[in-house]
């Protein structure tokens, strides 16, 4: 949503902007079925991010990941008002996602807070 981050995208040599090749189509469309099969497998820590107003993907195709998962230690978190790039939001919001993913490794990790502040 940010208008500048924005149009850094949108000018962004590097940025494929034509259509895809059938064969990506097919080979996206053929992991997708894959991952979904194959996701009750999943048992390692899980985090799914959405975005609550996402048009690109439907939100309830990340809560199914989420659920599908077999895993104990999974994590759904669903950012309302933020759309599919969501470290491409405004600034707070950016800020947020990166809070709430280190958060998350955190907790998960053994050598959280060992790291000195200074380097």
């Amino acid at each position: 949503k940010d208008p500048e981050m924005r149009k850094q995208v949108r000018s962004n040599p590097y940025i494929y902007r034509g259509k895809l090749p059938l064969k990506t189509c097919h080979e996206l469309l053929m992991v997708s079925l894959d991952i979904e099969k194959n996701l009750h497998e999943v048992t390692l820590p899980f985090l799914v991010l959405h975005g609550g107003d996402d048009i690109v993907t439907d939100p309830s195709v990340s809560k199914l990941l989420f659920e599908e998962a077999s895993g104990r230690d999974k994590t759904f978190k669903l950012y309302p008002g933020m759309w599919h790039a969501l470290t491409a939001e405004l600034p707070d919001d950016v800020e947020r996602v990166y809070s709430d993913i280190i958060s998350w490794l955190d907790e998960r990790s053994d050598c959280a807070g060992s790291v000195p502040e200074t380097f």
